[in-house]
């Protein structure tokens, strides 16, 4: 019988190589839902458990039988939830009551199964979810019933991931993203407002596709909106920025940290004193949501200065085009690709319609 010993695994890489690989799997955890994220799982756990993992599938009228994959070593069997487009803990409770009822009628417990796990692709594991595990538990003498959050499965993924296995699914770590600070991502409870933000996204888009009416008549109805109420766009274009930001942390195609000034000045369409007088704020405050105590730069704070607040938020929209742009020039990848994955990182946080 193989020992551990005669494995590498990834948790005895360093932690740069660690720390690439969560980012990977964060990305892709705000990327997938419904049966995308039901197949990133599946990669997941055959990284981890290699051919003692079996994915199902769904066939005619029979379903799935209530499982999503199973451990056969382990009786341990996994039902699968990602709503779109946003996590919902009252649905999340009847999924689970559901998928539950389901696996009922078709195994028997403790017999065919040992443990029921219900996977959610969410953050951390709401206390509610934990209560009806134990109550299914307590109906059930002898079946262990768990919830796993998407940060359950990266601690296993960091600790248990066989190096072979995971490379095959997720691919090798460039040696240059050993350069790149580690990055985090804003919390997913952030609200935006969808008008706010649907108007940023069509503005920059026929900006970036020289759809000159387009980009008149929307600028004109921005600027309207913008001198009104400066704070909720001054939240869209801080994701919007905090997206680009992502995007370029993600190749390490400039240091976030350090970026060239001259050039993203020139990709930049804002007058030099605004460039001046606002740039450490408005790249600060989003660079400082990615890197946290990793961004050692002091900035100016917005504080109760409306004027700030207005020269702020005009200049993180120049400067979220003027990031794709700069982006693609390194990398060769067109301008609408990237601005697709900006706005990628905007929609998988919640967004409200007031």
């Amino acid at each position: 019988m193989p020992k551990r010993s005669d494995f590498d695994w990834l948790e005895d890489r360093p932690d740069w190589v660690k720390n690439a690989y969560s980012l990977k799997l964060e990305v892709e955890y705000r990327r997938t839902h419904g049966t995308s994220f039901q197949l990133l799982f599946d990669r997941i756990m055959r990284s981890i458990h290699g051919e003692d993992y079996s994915a199902t599938a769904t066939y005619g009228s029979e379903g799935d039988l209530g499982c999503d994959g199973f451990l056969r070593s382990r009786k341990l069997f996994f039902a699968v939830y990602s709503p779109s487009p946003y996590f919902k803990l009252t649905e999340a409770r009847s999924k689970m009551r559901s998928d539950f009822t389901r696996f009922e009628e078709c195994w028997e417990i403790t017999k065919q199964v040992k443990q029921w796990t219900f996977v959610v692709n969410y953050p951390g594991v709401h206390p509610s979810l934990l209560t009806l595990a134990q109550e299914m538990e307590d109906e059930h003498p002898g079946l262990k019933v768990s919830v796993w959050s998407r940060y359950d499965l990266t601690q296993q993924f960091l600790i248990f991931a066989r190096v072979d296995l995971l490379t095959a699914e997720f691919g090798s770590v460039e040696r240059k993203t050993r350069e790149l600070a580690p990055l985090n991502f804003v919390p997913e409870d952030t609200a935006l407002p969808s008008i706010e933000a649907t108007l940023t996204y069509r503005r920059l888009l026929a900006r970036i596709t020289c759809q000159k009416g387009d980009y008149d008549r929307l600028t004109s109805e921005w600027i309207d909106q913008i001198s009104q109420n400066p704070l909720p766009w001054m939240l869209v274009h801080c994701q919007f920025l905090v997206g680009a930001m992502a995007c370029v942390g993600m190749t390490g195609s400039f240091p976030i940290e350090d970026p060239p000034l001259r050039r993203l000045k020139f990709e930049t369409p804002v007058a030099d004193f605004a460039w001046r007088k606002y740039f450490k704020t408005a790249w600060g405050v989003p660079a400082t949501l990615i890197l946290h105590e990793d961004y050692k730069r002091d900035y100016p704070p917005i504080g109760g200065d409306e004027e700030m607040l207005f020269g702020v938020c005009l200049v993180q929209d120049a400067l979220t085009l003027a990031t794709i742009r700069l982006h693609s020039r390194i990398t060769g990848v067109w301008e609408s690709e990237i601005l697709e994955e900006v706005w990628s990182y905007v929609t998988e946080i919640k967004i409200h319609p007031g």
